[in-house]
């Protein structure tokens, strides 16, 4: 079986569920399940007698993330959300009054929140760059965009709304002639593209597990490089922040100098071991492979979509490529009418930027969007 066709078995196949929103919320492979299942039955048998084995898998689940983001495994934090990993960066940093943090007008709140309130507390300025019409970001706009005075340039590697994408390589070499410091969400992108922005040098990024990565939710990770690890203070503090649960208490202890000291206590078990399990899967099927297809998919959405001259609301050209198709309908009675009628037939999607946006991954089949497809027929011709 190729490895396209062994990722593609890693699914159910409930029969009448279509997954067009694994943008959103994707389901979880066999292997993140099996793993959940596995730690459950050995805490309900075993309890304590588990506790050396549980943190080994911790740590290799930790090493298989660390694989796919290209960094070293000391240099990741596990959080429970992607909007606690943020928030560390954001509020511990180092923002002062009047620095400046350059992001897009459509980052997803819990990118764009964080940052807003660590701005608001310093009297830092949070400036908003406008994307395009079509929702593109243009990388020019966002450089022009960068003065003496920003302190971050945080963004999407991937967008939410529409899957648009910038050149990151040139927005983080221009922001080292700087001394700008570079953040990036990757949730939108780790699992489905190849990423690159870690090897292009950026500073810090976070994501987490239940989109692209197909894992269960509860699971938010922080890799930042050990210059900025050694300089910034955890926001939540824990016996993990300076050693285990079964040291003695020490009020002269010092907190741990890999990221691992932004982990305060207890960890999601269930949830990072089924994360681990699916990077691993990732990793040994190939992201390339998974991307290819996933862009085939999105592809024959796009021009059977043309065809019906329904409007495209995503640049997916260039630098943009993304599996990320957000669908303009202008008629407002047809657009309810469809919205309800997707969800009758139990194809789920998502409402963003405007307009439908669906997001099949690698494991989706050619049938599903014909079905899709077959809908919009009723609609359009």
């Amino acid at each position: 079986m190729s490895s396209l066709g062994i990722f593609k078995e890693q699914f159910a196949k409930k029969e009448g569920l279509i997954h067009l929103n694994n943008a959103g919320l994707s389901p979880i492979t066999k292997v993140a399940r099996d793993k959940v299942i596995y730690w459950t039955e050995r805490f309900y048998q075993e309890g304590y007698y588990t506790d050396a084995d549980y943190k080994l898998d911790l740590l290799d689940s930790k090493s298989n993330l660390a694989k796919l983001i290209g960094c070293r495994a000391e240099e990741i934090a596990w959080f429970t959300n992607t909007a606690s990993a943020i928030s560390q960066f954001a509020f511990q940093i180092g923002l002062r009054a009047n620095d400046e943090v350059v992001m897009w007008d459509q980052e997803y709140v819990s990118n764009l929140y964080p940052f807003k309130q660590a701005c608001d507390l310093v009297g830092a300025k949070l400036k908003l760059v406008s994307s395009d019409v079509d929702l593109s970001t243009p990388t020019e706009k966002y450089i022009e965009a960068i003065t003496s005075k920003t302190k971050i340039a945080a963004f999407s590697s991937v967008q939410f709304s529409s899957g648009a994408r910038m050149d990151a390589a040139a927005v983080i070499a221009h922001c080292k002639k700087l001394g700008v410091i570079t953040f990036a969400d990757i949730i939108q992108e780790l699992g489905v593209h190849p990423l690159k922005v870690w090897s292009q040098g950026i500073d810090a990024v976070a994501g987490g597990s239940h989109k692209w990565l197909a894992s269960p939710v509860g699971v938010g990770y922080l890799a930042i490089r050990p210059d900025l690890t050694s300089k910034m203070k955890p926001h939540s503090y824990g016996s993990g922040t300076f050693g285990t649960c079964d040291d003695a208490t020490d009020l002269e202890c010092k907190p741990k100098v890999d990221a691992s000291k932004f982990e305060p206590s207890s960890k999601q078990v269930l949830e990072i071991t089924a994360l681990g399990a699916s990077c691993k899967l990732f990793s040994e099927v190939g992201i390339e492979v998974i991307e290819t297809e996933a862009l085939r998919l999105a592809r024959l959405l796009i021009s059977e979509s043309k065809k019906l001259s329904i409007k495209i609301n995503s640049p997916f050209k260039g630098e943009h490529l993304s599996p990320m198709v957000n669908l303009k309908i202008p008629d407002e009675k047809i657009f309810n009418v469809l919205v309800n009628d997707l969800k009758e037939q139990n194809i789920n999607f998502a409402l963003r930027g405007g307009g439908m946006r669906f997001s099949p991954h690698a494991f989706n089949t050619e049938t599903e969007i014909h079905k899709l497809i077959s809908i919009f027929k009723k609609y359009f011709n």
